[in-house]
């Protein structure tokens, strides 16, 4: 048996490799480079840069702030932003821990009634012995 398996292995894999050969010679013809397709749309001419106006002499006040400084503003910014969307998260997933304890709880409450229920009234099926004959 095992030397059955072994030689049917061994054809399943000569087929498979001879069929994969078989494929890749199919796909050894060399295939012609695709010839860039004919623009319809003529090529827009280019456009020469508009001239620079010269900046007004009284420029506001937050254009005259360094860079370094509009960076620090708005990193600040940001960092508000991060901290009142983190505690809000926190918030959030704080009263989803409460209700999804609350629901665990639940649960848990009607598993154990409903057991006390099934073992009640397995008890009196037992006590009464009208669904079990005793055995003697």
């Amino acid at each position: 048996m095992n030397m059955t398996r072994k030689t049917l292995t061994l054809a399943a894999m000569v087929a498979a490799l001879s069929l994969l050969g078989a494929c890749s010679k199919s796909e050894d013809a060399p295939v012609p480079p695709a010839a860039p397709a004919p623009s319809s749309s003529p090529t827009p001419a280019p456009v020469p840069p508009a001239p620079q106006e010269e900046p007004p002499a009284t420029q506001p006040q937050s254009s005259q702030q360094p860079m370094s400084e509009k960076l620090e503003e708005s990193a600040a910014s940001a960092k508000e932003q991060a901290a009142a969307a983190g505690s809000a998260i926190a918030e959030g997933a704080s009263t989803l821990a409460d209700k999804a304890g609350d629901a665990a709880n639940s649960a848990r409450e009607s598993i154990a009634e409903g057991a006390a229920k099934a073992d009640a009234a397995i008890q009196k099926s037992i006590g009464s012995g009208s669904s079990a004959p005793k055995a003697e």
